[in-house]
């Protein structure tokens, strides 16, 4: 199969001139020849070496070589421990190749994701352990942090590993843990005193960014996701995305389109997705695009009160829930469509008769596929016909080839409206102040 890449459409939608797009690019000449520097440096020493770990073969294969350790039967359950960064990335690729209704369906493993310290959550976790897993090799326990003392990531982990060791023994518990944490951290020579397994995160690559490290990859392996495909796909565009042609990058497009955007006071940001599998590769994008750039202060100092507000919204579901809002309310927003044409294999025709075939005229005999486009088609029509900007984001297919490219995409329209921006989009300093304030309360409690 020819691989093809994601294309952006914005002309006569987007409601911004040829004229005015040139005349950003050339702010982003000298960051475009500080990236390709980084690049053929190949060395892990700033936050945007996160664009080497698509080719990083060394770090690869220490992930391949450690889950070769468990996969196979009987393994059940990747349960992830992580929260941010240290998930979201694993958790959108899984839910975009294994829609929602697959949990029901007999297939192993399984991924599942303890993301957060809601107690009613980790109750029916622990049950899943205790009642469901006859066998400690049934389960891989991968908890996720860069730093090692996220409160709730910890929290977790350790209720979780003490049910697997009041199960199985703390020597056989420890043997299906995996830490992937920096290299050196606190953490990591914690893992390696205790005898777990440990993986890699390069040390100045950020949570957000990390989707390509065994972060992202380790787990998705032992799910049974083509990890190569989505790997190739990240790579297959980081040449054009190096590139100052805005016919050949299309995240350099993006970033401009949005910049653009934003300084016509159209201060929130609306990815609607036209794949509900993609929901989550939406709130991925969420994370990336609120932390990274909504920031008090610029690279000087000086107070800048940066951001977009981003917003996930999944056709057609949101079409009978905010699109009343979006067509009718105020004209603050900005709308990228994300969307494939191409199903593939999976097609679902509507009968050619039935007994409710009256209610709705014109769709017997017609596919899904057709139905969607056609939802797509109209509500896009609506937006014109409202003059509200909006641009498309066009995958070939849904599979990991093409995500990889997406979630490529992404980081670099990320980091590039940062720079023009003048904020550094690695940073977090506000998420810091609340896990400092969250430690306090912890102590007088």
């Amino acid at each position: 199969m020819s691989q093809n890449t994601i294309t952006i459409k914005y002309k006569d939608t987007a409601r911004i001139s040829e004229e005015e797009v040139s005349s950003v690019v050339p702010l982003l000449s000298n960051y475009l020849g500080f990236l390709k520097e980084v690049v053929e440096k190949r060395t892990y020493d700033v936050p945007e070496s996160f664009l080497l770990l698509p080719d990083d073969k060394k770090l690869f294969q220490k992930t391949e070589e450690m889950a070769g350790k468990f996969l196979g039967n009987p393994l059940k359950y990747i349960i992830v421990v992580g929260i941010g960064g240290s998930n979201l990335g694993a958790q959108a690729v899984y839910d975009a190749i294994f829609p929602k209704f697959e949990i029901l369906l007999p297939r192993s493993p399984k991924m599942l994701f303890s993301d957060t310290n809601n107690p009613r959550e980790m109750e029916i976790l622990k049950k899943v352990i205790e009642e469901n897993i006859h066998d400690s090799k049934e389960v891989i326990l991968n908890v996720i942090t860069k730093s090692g003392s996220t409160v709730e990531t910890i929290a977790n982990a350790m209720v979780l590993f003490e049910t697997l060791s009041s199960k199985f023994g703390e020597k056989e518990a420890l043997s299906r843990v995996v830490i992937t944490t920096d290299e050196n951290s606190l953490f990591w020579k914690l893992a390696l005193e205790k005898e777990m397994n440990v993986l890699p995160v390069p040390k100045n690559v950020g949570g957000r960014y990390s989707v390509f490290s065994p972060v992202g990859v380790f787990p998705l392996m032992l799910a049974g996701v083509n990890v190569s495909e989505f790997i190739a796909g990240g790579l297959s565009l980081r040449g054009a995305f190096l590139s100052d042609s805005l016919t050949e990058n299309p995240a350099l497009t993006s970033s401009v389109i949005d910049y653009l955007s934003h300084k016509k006071n159209l201060n929130i940001y609306n990815h609607f997705f036209f794949h509900t599998e993609l929901e989550s590769v939406g709130k991925w994008g969420r994370q990336l695009f609120a932390e990274s750039l909504g920031k008090k202060y610029d690279k000087k100092g000086n107070e800048a009160y940066a951001g977009m507000t981003p917003l996930v919204s999944l056709g057609t579901v949101d079409l009978h829930s905010m699109v009343q809002l979006y067509l009718g309310g105020p004209k603050d927003k900005f709308t990228n469509f994300i969307y494939s044409t191409d199903f593939g294999e999976k097609y679902i025709s509507i009968p050619p008769s039935s007994p409710f075939e009256t209610l709705v005229p014109d769709i017997a005999s017609k596919d899904f596929q057709k139905i969607m486009a056609s939802i797509l088609g109209g509500t896009m029509e609506s937006y014109k016909e409202k003059e509200l900007p909006f641009v498309e984001t066009v995958l070939p297919q849904i599979n990991e080839y093409y995500l990889g490219q997406y979630f490529m995409l992404k980081m670099m329209e990320t980091v590039f409206l940062g720079n023009l921006w003048g904020v550094d989009p690695f940073g977090q300093p506000e998420v810091e102040g609340y896990k400092k304030a969250a430690r306090e309360l912890l102590k007088k409690q």
